[in-house]
């Protein structure tokens, strides 16, 4: 109900734990909770080896992660990616991939570390050809068999790779150590595979494809979100001695200057692999059915379009969303601008899915290809230019949680830049604002701009926060670039519809060079005319195909879908034209911010505000400058929010049946001064047009507050204070719960810079803030679900079951002695061994929650006489402890137990028993914690300890040679300690610090033993019955730091006196061996215990 609300304070979307923030900033972001520590620590989380190195920025300042490691790749800069370092995003929480001639993992400083991973690939060559057909050396072209095996990991291998995928995966994501230089995704996790040679593999079609599929096929199931290809070189053909537009030599490269010369290159693939995929295809089929991105480079050939593998896509348009092209950048001479790398292949036909990345004189991690040696040093080309994007996207995807890689790729393209540093436009850029230019694409990825949201929608963009609690979007989004991608589609299609193929003009055949391919045969990449022909119709269809699909669904205007729990808020003004659904979670904004199609609330809440102060991405105030309003439909399901103290203006308000209404604020001291302070807060919505607001229901229940509600001609005014009749603790079912309550309650009457150490350093979210616009149901579940006593009752349960095995035991040395009613005869051995099985099951109700328990142990022993009357014994066992708590839980222990026992008679007066007993609970719990409408699902160690000493005297007097009757009486001394846990629901930790428990238990009561035989068989049957009485730390105690909202003192159930029973029955089955088999119960009103045991003991 409240997640428009409760995400807004206090930035409690933010994960970070900063430990060196700049004076006045208090943000910091993380991906899927995540800490960044900017510490050693943090480092040791990406994998860093370099333990004495102390991170310098600071959450809030760019400049302080500008050191000089950062400046030794002047990529880092052209991108601004200390822009997203200092919002927290440096690409946590991504899998990023890497293919190309393997990596010197874990053996170079900058690529070892936890983040670091070799990706394992096997299988057989479907083909037979040559990796480099371009080098005329027989014996050197990398010659591969079909049916030949490989296997082989992303390690880099002496003697098969080079040094290439070394210094490329160094710029996607080398440690941040302080050292060398660092990667643009420097807390990624890189996932590296091998292209099995050098990066003169050659990517014209004579690649195999099932070698290739397999390599990213094994790092998409690695979980690799975006894969870097900059890899190999370009089809070569004999010199022609041709330059290229900018001075180039092409004279020995395959032209790529037109369309009809890449789509000879195309042609060239299909006759080569025939009625069989490429290893392009192998690149898309790899991906096909996911959200994974394939990156490519342009080529490094001074020709306009990319070479056939970046530019797949123009023929396999269904492969679009997958690709991302990368031309390069280089650096003007003596100035701080930049340009495009002349000599080097342009976006061209692929400028839809093409942007430009720094790739001239680039700093990186090297290998020595000859010794293996490690270091660094500088490169260049489109290759270089790849990572770049690569480690753009980590950084991206860090940022964006809830977005596909797909997605991510929208915003890198639609937030890239055209500029130089001093504000001048790059130098041949050509292309109106917001649409991609001919030779450089989209821009240069802009790592600021990419912190605040799309600058634009290409198609029908659907974001749902499935496991964001808050976003924040305050750039303008538009549809310039869809609209531009429109006009030339349509102009496309309607030349192709009104001229067939021809529209495409005369074909390139090939007959006017010569491809070195390896073989002799000088003609045969020529391609016959009518395969041209077959081949252009084929990508001719699809292309027509699938613009004729977007035209139908409507896809080139562009909108917005928000969907999942989590709360956007937009503050642009966006000039997008297909609309705006809410089917989830939150939607607020200004009413410039939705476009200029209406918004339809379908579910969730959707609410316009007026202003609102960014502690997200750190812009601080922003305010409405109403350049055009919003119309709003609400239906059924969906929820108005007007906003507390904000009078806002929008277009049309229609509410229709089952639509709903309501008060929030995104401003946390509205909430507090209503609350603490008694202030009544007003809110309105005024609308050009306003239907039917009659018809919406009022919500919602708030726990802590009275809304009302007033309609006067177009304007309705929404008022709420606090209920006085109400308090936190009001919502508490049980003491716990009231604990619990107060401690929060108390937190919110106070900054949080005060708030306890400890509890800061377990969240920066605001619990207090959540609870208080929650509703009565949610406060109510959140208090129960806290203070859950479960955990703390597994200590009682165990504490029984331990008392159970001592009986057990007991019973075991209450063995010395011969011919009385309890005894069976024995031979005369001096030493025993024994062994025994338990099996105990209990119900457990106290407090606000009941388990069931089951209990297992196995203990094998041995004992001595050590004199006339006294012997002493050891035992050790295994078993285990299932706690079943239904909705509350659960526990599973595996348990060892271990002991020293002894007895001692005094004549036949008395006895003595006594020993000593450990138990060591090895144990994993589980369960959920609600906060609000938050669920978070818990796995945490809770080890426990327990140690016993007991000691017990019975009275003998009473015994005969035909019956026992021994009263007695016994004391145990037990001592209890468990693990502290931690458990979190989205960004808060809860901490569980369990207090240790010494804890006497008294046992007293009367057993006996009757003798009797079956056939010569001589049996006893026992019974005992007890009291056991607990004084000391009968109830299980512990202290939990509320996230960031101070601390409360949960209690356990009370371990009462309880009485126990025992039911026997013992063969002496030889002279030396005896079997006998119980039962053993332990009860009261809040556990009943029932068990059986089995024992055998063997004289020696």
């Amino acid at each position: 109900m409240n997640t428009m609300f409760d995400t807004f304070f206090d930035s409690a979307h933010q994960k970070s734990l900063i430990t060196n923030k700049k004076q006045g900033k208090t943000t910091g972001l993380t991906k899927s909770a995540v800490a960044l520590a900017i510490t050693a620590a943090t480092l040791s989380m990406s994998g860093v080896a370099t333990a004495a190195y102390t991170e310098p920025g600071q959450i809030g300042d760019k400049t302080s992660w500008e050191t000089e490691e950062y400046s030794q790749d002047w990529g880092l800069k052209a991108m601004k990616a200390s822009s997203a370092y200092a919002l927290g995003y440096y690409g946590q929480g991504v899998r990023v991939g890497v293919m190309d001639s393997g990596a010197l993992l874990f053996k170079h400083s900058d690529l070892n570390g936890a983040r670091f991973h070799a990706v394992h690939a096997s299988g057989v060559y479907g083909s037979s050809g040559l990796r480099y057909p371009q080098v005329a050396t027989e014996g050197q072209q990398g010659a591969y068999e079909k049916g030949e095996a490989f296997d082989i990991t992303g390690e880099w291998v002496l003697g098969l790779n080079d040094g290439h995928g070394t210094h490329v995966t160094g710029t996607v994501g080398a440690n941040r150590d302080g050292e060398g230089m660092h990667g643009v995704a420097w807390g990624s996790d890189i996932y590296v595979g091998n292209n099995g040679g050098t990066d003169s593999n050659n990517y014209g079609p004579f690649q195999d494809y099932q070698y290739f599929y397999t390599g990213w096929k094994a790092m998409v199931d690695a979980g690799a979100e975006v894969i870097n290809n900059s890899w190999g070189t370009n089809i070569r053909i004999v010199d022609r001695g041709t330059t290229g537009s900018d001075n180039g030599n092409t004279g020995v490269h395959l032209p790529a200057d037109s369309i009809n010369q890449s789509e000879y290159e195309y042609f060239y693939f299909n006759k080569m692999y025939g009625d069989n995929p490429s290893f392009v295809d192998a690149a898309y089929d790899a991906v096909k059915g996911t959200s994974v991105v394939q990156i490519f480079t342009t080529g490094n050939r001074d020709f306009a379009n990319p070479f056939y593998r970046a530019l797949y896509p123009y023929f396999n348009p269904e492969a679009e969303q997958h690709w991302i092209a990368v031309a390069g950048l280089q650096r003007v001479t003596g100035t701080d601008n930049y340009a495009l790398s002349y000599t080097w292949n342009e976006a061209g036909d692929a400028k839809w899915w093409t942007v430009v990345a720094p790739g001239s004189v680039i700093y990186s991690t090297t290998v020595n290809s000859t010794t293996g040696e490690a270091g660094w040093g500088n490169s260049s080309g489109t290759s270089m230019s790849a990572p770049h994007v690569a480690g753009a996207m980590g950084v991206l995807m860090s940022r964006y949680q809830d977005m596909s890689a797909i997605q991510v790729r929208d915003v890198m393209f639609t937030t890239a830049n055209h500029l130089n540093p001093d504000g001048s436009v790059l130098n041949g850029w050509t292309a109106a604002d917001g649409v991609p230019d001919i030779r450089y694409g989209w821009g240069i990825p802009d790592l600021d701009k990419g912190m605040y949201g799309p600058g634009q929608f290409l198609s029908k963009f659907e974001y749902n926060m499935a496991t964001t609690p808050l976003d924040v979007w305050s750039n303008d989004i538009s549809q310039k670039g869809l609209d531009a991608r429109q006009q030339e589609d349509l102009a496309w299609l309607q030349a192709y519809q009104a001229n067939g193929i021809a529209a495409g003009g005369d074909y390139e055949l090939g007959d006017d060079f010569v491809v070195s391919d390896g073989n002799s045969d000088p003609t045969d990449h020529i391609i016959d005319l009518a395969d041209a022909e077959k081949w252009r119709q084929e990508y001719y269809d699809k292309r027509a195909a699938a613009i004729q699909a977007k035209i139908d669904a409507g896809l080139y205007t562009a909108s917005l879908v928000k969907q999942g729990a989590g709360t956007l808020v937009m503050t642009g003004d966006n000039t997008y034209a297909g609309g705006t659904t809410v089917e989830g979670g939150t939607l607020y904004g200004f009413t410039e911010s939705f476009g200029d199609g209406k918004v339809m609330v379908n579910g969730g809440q959707f609410g316009v505000i007026s202003s609102y102060n960014d502690s997200f991405t750190l812009k601080g105030e922003m305010t409405s400058t109403e350049s055009h309003k919003a119309n709003i439909e609400v239906n059924a399901g969906g929820t108005y929010v007007i906003s507390a103290e904000e009078s806002v203006n929008v277009g049309a308000l229609t509410f229709n049946d089952g639509s709903m209404i309501t008060v929030g604020s995104t401003r946390r001291d509205v909430f507090n001064d209503a609350y603490l302070h008694g202030i009544t807060a007003t809110g309105s919505v005024t609308a050009e047009t306003l239907t039917d607001a009659n018809k919406a229901i009022i919500t919602p229940d708030y726990a802590f507050f009275k809304t009302d509600l007033a309609i006067s001609d177009n304007t309705i005014t929404a008022t709420f204070g606090r209920n006085s009749d109400v308090s936190f603790a009001t919502y508490g079912n049980h003491s716990n719960g009231r604990a619990i309550a107060r401690a929060i309650e108390a937190s919110g009457a106070m900054p949080v810079a005060s708030r306890s150490v400890a509890a800061a350093a377990l969240s920066s979210g605001s619990l207090y803030d959540k609870l208080l616009t929650a509703t009565k149901d949610e406060v109510r579940n959140t208090f129960n679900s806290l203070g859950s006593d479960m955990y703390l009752n597994t200590r009682n349960a165990s504490i029984v079951n331990s008392m159970t095995t001592t009986q057990v035991v007991k019973d075991q040395a209450a063995g010395t002695g011969k011919g009385n009613g309890r005894k069976v005869e024995m031979a005369d051995g001096s030493a025993r061994l024994w062994m025994t099985g338990i099996g105990s099951w209990s119900e457990v109700d106290y407090g606000q929650s009941n388990m069931d328990v089951d209990f297992y142990a196995a203990l094998i022993g041995v004992e001595a006489d050590i004199a006339a009357s006294t012997k002493m014994g050891m035992f050790f066992g295994t078993g285990s402890t299932k706690f079943k708590g239904g909705v509350h839980g659960k526990v599973d222990s595996n348990d060892m137990h271990l002991g020293l026992y002894g007895i001692t008679n005094f004549a036949e007066v008395a006895s003595l028993s006594y020993g000593l007993m450990y138990t060591h609970q090895d144990a994993d719990a589980k369960r959920n914690l609600v906060v609000v409408n938050e669920i978070g699902s818990n796995s945490v160690s809770a080890d426990a300890d327990i140690a016993q000493i007991f000691t017990e005297a019975a009275y003998l007097g009473l015994n005969t040679s035909s019956y026992s009757i021994e009263p007695h009486l016994g004391f145990s001394w037990m001592h209890i300690k468990s693990d502290d846990y931690t458990e979190t629901v989205s960004d808060m930790a809860f901490k569980t610090k369990v207090d240790d428990q010494d804890l006497l238990v008294t046992t007293f009561g009367v057993r006996g033993g009757l003798p009797f035989t079956v056939g010569e068989l001589p049996m006893t049957v026992k019974a005992d019955i007890y009291g056991m009485h607990f004084a000391g730390d009968n109830t299980a105690e512990a202290t939990m730091y509320l996230a960031d909202a101070g601390v409360a003192n949960i209690k356990g159930g009370k371990l009462s006196t309880m009485a126990g029973a025992a039911l026997g029955v013992e063969a002496q089955i030889t002279k030396s061996a005896s079997f006998g088999v119980s039962y053993t119960g332990a009860y009261n009103s809040d556990i009943t215990s029932n068990g059986v045991y089995a024992k055998l003991k063997i004289d020696f």
